[in-house]
């Protein structure tokens, strides 16, 4: 799987006019996870920002081993300087990651950013970026919202509180054995690597989805959120669920904004639920694996 030709000047679909200065971000990369069966689903995997293609191994190995795994390595992973915004938009890198596949994906797994990737893609183009789709902890701004500066001063104590969940899954254990004053200083200078542009640019996209047009969503689509998640709480999840034609949503109480990681079995769970409840053809006019061989 090769991604397609590409001089220094081309942009992903969904990207602005015109060419920024510098140097384009690498293209989007897709991550063979599990060789599945011959004509098994082919599901792809979208990290969040910050995160990495790796940090789907947990729900991988909980999936149906017979389908096809593949883990996009997106240009927000961790260590960007965020500079992939210039030249496309979250949905358009996703379409362009997906290029590389010989047809339509069957299942779209995303997960925060990587999740309003996924959404956005089904919003867009000429054809369905999948067939079903499950999103896992996504930002979503209902269009009744109104934008106030204390809804931005809340989104950036999520932001912190996010960042502070992150750190912790990656220490693991180890944060047991640090003193609280040094975890505070590594929590503090994680923001500042991530710096404002990082919080901005989720918060533009956390706006950005309060015009999409939902109702173009024509495949079944899952809806993971958790209680302690700030990304979809005070009735957002249900605001999201009711706009998407073929939503589902699933709220775990215990849930947090990494529970694709901390709560693996039970996510794997709703995935696996819906993948056999929600069996669907080829949306009209897309070409089948079959008709592509």
């Amino acid at each position: 799987m090769t991604a397609p030709p590409r001089s220094p000047l081309s942009q992903p679909p969904g990207a602005p006019g015109g060419t920024p200065p510098g140097t384009p971000p690498a293209w989007p990369r897709l991550h063979p996870l599990t060789r599945g069966d011959d004509g098994g689903d082919v599901v792809v995997l979208v990290h969040g920002m910050e995160d990495e293609w790796r940090g789907w191994t947990a729900l991988a190995g909980l999936l149906d081993p017979g389908w096809r795994l593949y883990a996009a390595e997106m240009p927000w992973k961790a260590g960007s300087d965020h500079a992939w915004r210039r030249y496309g938009t979250p949905g358009g890198w996703l379409r362009a990651a997906l290029a590389s596949l010989d047809a339509p994906a069957d299942l779209l797994i995303g997960h925060s950013l990587g999740a309003n990737a996924v959404l956005e893609a089904l919003t867009g183009g000429p054809s369905p970026a999948a067939a079903r789709a499950v999103l896992v902890t996504p930002f979503y701004c209902p269009p009744e919202l109104e934008i106030s500066w204390p809804v931005f001063e809340r989104a950036l104590r999520d932001f912190e509180q996010i960042i502070r969940e992150g750190l912790e899954l990656r220490l693991g254990r180890r944060l047991g054995r640090i003193d609280p004053d040094v975890a505070e200083s590594m929590l503090a200078k994680m923001i500042d690597r991530i710096g404002p542009v990082g919080f901005t640019v989720l918060f533009d996209q956390f706006l950005a989805t309060a015009e999409l047009d939902l109702a173009a969503v024509t495949v079944p689509s899952l809806v993971i959120a958790g209680g302690l998640d700030p990304a979809l709480d005070g009735g957002r999840a249900a605001a999201l669920g009711r706009r998407l034609p073929y939503g589902e949503i699933a709220v775990e109480p215990d849930f947090g904004h990494f529970c694709q990681v901390n709560q693996a079995e039970a996510v794997a769970a709703h995935v696996r639920s819906f993948a056999e409840r929600v069996r669907v053809p080829a949306p009209p006019g897309v070409p089948t694996r079959e008709e592509n061989r």
